[in-house]
C-alpha cells in the first residue's frame, strides 16, 4: 500500500505543477503537460518492460531499481532550465523508474491470493486514493516553502522510500517460476478481446489523466481561488480512496456473473458523465460534487482493474495481460495530454479539452461494454499461492 501512496500520489498529482511550472517558463499548456504526459505515460506504458525484469529477476529487485531511478529523476530536475530538460528528467527518468515499480507491486498482491484477491488488490490498491489525497498538499506546502526547484530535493528523498518497499516486501511462490514463461505471450497479442480492451484502455486513460491535469487550472480560469483549485484535487482524492475498497465487495457476490466488470464499466460510464457536465460554468460547491461524484467512480475503477483483467483473461497469464494494458494506459496518457492542451491553446479555455476527456471515457465504457457481452467467461482459478523465499 505504501508503494501506491507514494507512486501514484506523485504521479496523479502533477497538476499542481502544472500550474506553477507553466507560469515558470511562460510556456504553453501543450507544451507543460508534456512533463505530466511523458511520467504517466511510462509508469503505465512501462508495464511489458516491467514485466520482463519481474520475469527475469523477480519483483523485489524491479522494485528497488525502479526507486532508485525515479530518485535520481527528481534530483536531476533540480538543475534543469526549460520544460524540454524537465521531459526527459521527470518525464523519462522518474517514469520509467516508477514503471518498473507498480506493476510488480500488483503482481506480488494478485500472487498471493486466491479466495480473497478482489478484496486484497481492492485495499491495497487503496494506497493510491490515499496518495491523491495527501501529495497535492505535500507539494503546495513544498513548493511555498522551497520552491519547486527546492521540492524536487525533497521528492527524491520520498520516492527513495520505495527502495525500503523492495527490500521489506516478502516475495511469493511464483516471483521464482514466472521466469520459465516466455517473455512475450504471443497468444495475448493475437486475442481479438485483447486488442479491443487495449483500445478501451487508451480513451479510458486519455479521459482520466487529462482530467487530472488540468482540473485545477480550469477552476483557477473560471475565478476559482489557486489554494481552493489546488485543495481540490485533496477533495478528490478523499473521495477516489473511499471508492477504492468498494471495489473488494464483489468477493460477497460469487454467484454474481461478471460483478467486477460491470461495476467497472459503469463506473468508467458515470465519470465519463462527470466529466462532460464540469463544462458548467457554475458554483464552486457544484464543481466539489462533480468531483467527489467522478472520483469516487475513479476508486471504483482502479479497485477493480486487476480483477477485471483476472477475470478476461485469467491469473496464468496476469502478469502478461496485466503488462499489456498497462502499455495500453501508457499510450492513452502519453497522447492525452498533449491533445488536451492543444485545445487549450487553441482556443484559450478548457471547454473542449474537458469535453474531449469526457468522450473519451464514455468510448472506453462502450467499447468495455461490448467485450463483457460477447468475450466468453474466464475460470477462476481455485488454488492459492503461498509465499516463499526466492533463495
Amino acid at each position: 500500500m505504501i508503494s501506491h501512496i507514494i507512486l501514484m500520489g506523485i504521479t496523479f498529482s502533477f497538476g499542481v505543477y502544472f500550474i506553477v511550472l507553466k507560469e515558470y517558463f511562460n510556456a504553453t499548456a501543450m507544451q507543460t503537460l508534456w512533463i505530466g504526459c511523458i511520467n504517466t505515460g511510462l509508469v503505465l506504458g512501462g508495464g511489458p518492460i516491467a514485466a520482463i525484469t519481474l520475469n527475469k529477476f523477480g519483483c523485489r529487485p524491479s522494485i528497488i531499481v525502479g526507486g532508485l531511478l525515479a530518485a535520481l529523476g527528481f534530483l536531476l530536475s533540480y538543475f534543469v532550465t526549460n520544460t524540454y530538460q524537465l521531459m526527459l528528467t521527470y518525464g523519462l527518468v522518474t517514469g520509467l523508474g516508477f514503471g518498473l515499480v507498480y506493476t510488480p507491486c500488483v503482481v506480488m498482491v494478485s500472487n498471493y491470493f486466491n479466495k480473497w484477491r478482489y478484496l486484497a488488490t481492492a485495499i491495497a490498491c487503496t494506497g493510491e486514493g490515499l496518495g491523491f489525497v495527501i501529495f497535492p498538499i505535500i507539494f503546495n506546502l513544498e513548493i511555498e516553502h522551497y520552491g519547486w526547484r527546492g521540492s524536487m530535493i525533497v521528492n527524491a528523498g520520498i520516492v527513495l522510500n520505495l527502495v525500503v518497499c523492495g527490500f521489506v516486501m516478502k516475495p511469493c511462490q511464483t516471483d521464482r517460476a514466472i521466469v520459465k514463461m516466455d517473455l512475450i505471450d504471443a497468444s495475448l497479442l493475437k486475442d481479438f478481446w485483447m486488442f479491443l480492451f487495449a483500445f478501451s484502455m487508451i480513451f479510458w486513460n486519455i479521459g482520466t489523466i487529462v482530467f487530472h491535469f488540468i482540473v485545477s487550472d480550469y477552476l483557477i480560469e473560471n475565478n476559482i481561488e489557486t489554494g481552493k483549485a489546488i485543495y481540490f484535487l485533496t477533495i478528490m482524492g478523499v473521495a477516489n480512496m473511499i471508492g477504492h475498497p468498494f471495489a473488494g465487495l464483489t468477493v460477497l457476490l460469487p454467484s454474481l456473473p461478471h460483478a467486477n466488470k460491470w461495476i467497472y464499466v459503469t463506473s468508467v460510464l458515470i465519470y465519463g458523465t462527470g466529466t462532460l457536465l464540469f463544462v458548467l460554468d457554475t458554483t464552486y460547491e457544484w464543481y466539489i460534487f462533480l468531483g467527489i461524484v467522478v472520483d469516487f467512480f475513479w476508486g471504483l475503477q482502479l479497485g477493480c482493474m486487476a480483477n477485471v483483467i483476472i477475470d478476461l483473461f485469467g491469473m496464468e497469464k496476469f502478469n502478461h495481460s496485466y503488462g499489456y494494458q498497462m502499455f495500453s494506459q501508457g499510450i492513452g496518457n502519453i497522447i492525452g495530454p498533449p491533445i488536451a492542451g492543444a485545445l487549450r491553446d487553441y482556443t484559450q479555455s478548457y471547454v473542449f479539452s474537458l469535453l474531449f476527456a469526457g468522450a473519451a471515457n464514455v468510448m472506453s465504457a462502450v467499447i468495455m461494454f461490448i467485450i463483457i457481452l460477447k468475450k466468453p467467461r474466464q475460470q477462476p482459478q481455485q488454488e492459492e499461492v503461498k509465499p516463499k523465499s526466492e533463495t
